[in-house]
């Protein structure tokens, strides 16, 4: 059944944000130029949005001289780095937030959401969270192998990384993030500790297996459903999430993803639930892959962000 939505299309500031120090890849901080410069204001502008291009917020200034080391036993790679970049994040988006406005933020890698999405819950403690990504992201210092802190936001967002706030660069953090506020869509690539966390905490996530038993539309339903006392959705989108065969150009591609057209569904749901009042785009790596035109994860992310913000088919 077709939803009945009124979307006002209104003021939306673009955020980028190219910070790649949560994983070992160092292309992600060419991403939201790219974006850009493929056609995404004119794209924004054509289907009705007023557009604020903000400054980029770059981190190579920051100076960890003097921050103690992570705690032994502890695993988490450039963690007063990210830290801080995250609270320069945090309050960086806090202000786009304001008078209504649409956030849309363009990543670099995933560890962004720490700040992204404790600012968002910060102004909109009412928002649910949709977070498209093949991965969970819910490791943390005390198990990841890797230490890659991409592979932690959901962790510290929950309040799940003991004593976050001593970390160094996190003396600023204070975890705003519920379990129930949480919906997964598209996840295949997690460790055995990640599966016995979501399934402990009970939060609603949709694997791939689920997506090919319940179909994509059935999952949008059961999605708006589940946020239907919530005001507010955000929605954070890992390019990975989408099958390498769109989407190559990422990190941590990992084959048996969402189709093309079943990523642009999840994107326009959202936008005719009404609800959608904020979204980031992330791990797009036009480095990887260099015998592949990149053009191709390009094309792909700003048809996703054209359908979250109400291009429509027909």
């Amino acid at each position: 059944m077709r939803r009945t939505f009124a979307v006002l299309r209104k003021k939306m500031s673009i955020a980028s944000i190219p910070m790649n120090l949560g994983q070992p890849n160092m292309g992600l901080d060419q991403a939201p130029t790219k974006i850009i410069d493929g056609g995404l204001k004119e794209l924004l502008g054509g289907i009705g949005w007023g557009v604020k291009q903000l400054p980029p917020l770059y981190f190579d200034s920051f100076d960890e001289t003097g921050l103690p080391p992570v705690p032994a036993g502890l695993k988490a790679k450039n963690c007063a780095h990210v830290g801080k970049g995250c609270k320069a994040i945090h309050d960086y988006t806090l202000e786009q937030c304001k008078d209504g406005n649409f956030p849309l933020i363009l990543g670099g890698d995933h560890c962004i959401a720490i700040g992204t999405v404790s600012a968002i819950k910060q102004a909109r403690p009412n928002a649910g969270i949709v977070w498209v990504d093949a991965h969970a992201d819910i490791n943390n210092p005390q198990r990841s192998v890797s230490g890659n802190m991409h592979g932690m936001p959901v962790a510290f967002l929950l309040g799940l990384v003991d004593n976050a706030e001593k970390l160094p660069g996190f003396e600023w953090f204070k975890p705003r993030v519920d379990p129930k506020d949480v919906v997964y869509i598209g996840l295949r690539d997690l460790d055995e500790d990640e599966k016995i966390t979501i399934r402990k905490l009970g939060i609603k996530a949709y694997s791939m297996y689920d997506v090919d038993r319940l179909g994509v539309g059935k999952i949008m339903d059961e999605t708006l459903d589940y946020f239907k006392d919530r005001k507010d959705i955000h929605l954070s989108f890992d390019i990975d999430a989408i099958d390498p065969f769109y989407a190559p150009h990422t990190g941590t591609a990992v084959t048996g993803g969402l189709t093309y057209r079943e990523g642009n569904y999840i994107c326009e749901a959202l936008f005719m639930s009404g609800k959608l009042t904020s979204m980031e785009l992330v791990e797009v790596d036009p480095a990887q892959h260099l015998g592949v035109e990149h053009s191709k994860t390009i094309d792909c992310a700003l048809t996703l962000i054209g359908s979250a913000m109400g291009k429509r088919i027909l």
